[in-house]
C-alpha cells in the first residue's frame, strides 16, 4: 500500500488562529488550553513511513483523496 486516506485535522483557536496537530501543543500556558479545539478540515494521506500530508490543502472529500491514491498505484 502506498498510503491511506485519513481525516485532515488541525487545532483552531477561538480567535481563528490555526496550528498543526502534528507539532507542539499550540497553547502557551494551561489557561489558554481551553481556547483551542481540534477541527476536521477534509482528507489527507498518511504515507507508509508514517508521515502525514502532502504540502497542499486537504482534499475536500474522501473520494477525491482515494482517486489521488489510485493514480499513484
Amino acid at each position: 500500500m502506498i498510503g491511506e486516506v485519513i481525516e485532515s485535522k488541525r487545532w483552531i483557536h477561538k480567535s481563528g488562529a490555526t496550528a498543526s496537530i502534528y507539532g507542539a501543543a499550540p497553547w502557551t500556558d494551561e489557561s489558554d488550553r481551553c481556547n483551542w479545539e481540534v477541527e476536521k478540515v477534509g482528507y489527507t494521506i498518511q504515507w507508509e513511513d508514517g508521515t502525514v500530508g502532502m504540502g497542499r490543502k486537504p482534499f475536500e472529500s474522501k473520494e477525491e483523496a482515494e482517486a489521488f491514491l489510485k493514480g499513484k498505484l
